[in-house]
């Protein structure tokens, strides 16, 4: 579950990719926002549970350099509230899900043609990457190529994913949760 669509349909690319499976099922659920995912996600989490979901992950943006604020609220809002305490991952994104997509910049080459970006070397520093994306897409000052809502998920699928949790902390705590089926975090 996340804040938007945008980012569970970019999550759920992502989890099939780190899970070599394109198969595995994926139930999602995406909000109009992080108010709305705080006032409804703990009894969406229980439905999940109550479908016979076994593993669970929660994306919420830190929307700044720390994600410990944001943990802390998602875990007391949603995550105890819905009774879960095994096998949930709670997802902070540092400043936003949109750095993860910074931190390998270069694949935008495979979506846009002439839009060659330079690399990135800290995209978890970088305060709202989702508007910087869309300043680095514009060509000569006109409309931004990019839209997060359109791209997320299509850049998803091209992402160096060694890369983005070399770069990523926060990617990387994804990326262990999906690949190591046993852990709880």
């Amino acid at each position: 579950m996340g804040e938007n669509l945008s980012d569970v349909e970019t999550l759920t690319v992502l989890i099939h990719r780190l899970a070599h499976s394109d198969s595995l099922q994926v139930k999602k659920k995406g909000y109009n926002g992080c108010g709305e995912m705080l006032r409804k996600g703990a009894k969406q989490l229980a439905l999940f549970k109550a479908q016979n979901c076994s593993r669970f992950i929660v994306c919420h943006d830190a929307d700044g350099p720390d994600p410990k604020p944001k943990y802390e609220l998602v875990r007391g809002r949603i995550v105890e509230p819905a009774g879960m305490n095994k096998h949930v991952c709670i997802l902070i994104p540092v400043q936003e899900l949109e750095a993860w997509i910074l931190a390998d910049i270069e694949c935008a080459a495979k979506i846009f043609a002439s839009w060659l970006p330079s690399p990135i070397h800290n995209p978890e520093r970088i305060a709202r990457p989702k508007e910087r994306l869309e300043q680095l897409s514009r060509d000569g000052g006109g409309r931004p190529r990019y839209s997060h809502a359109t791209h997320n998920e299509r850049m998803a699928k091209y992402l160096d994913l060694r890369k983005v949790a070399k770069k990523c902390p926060s990617f990387a705590l994804l990326a262990d949760f999906v690949r190591n089926p046993s852990k709880s975090n």
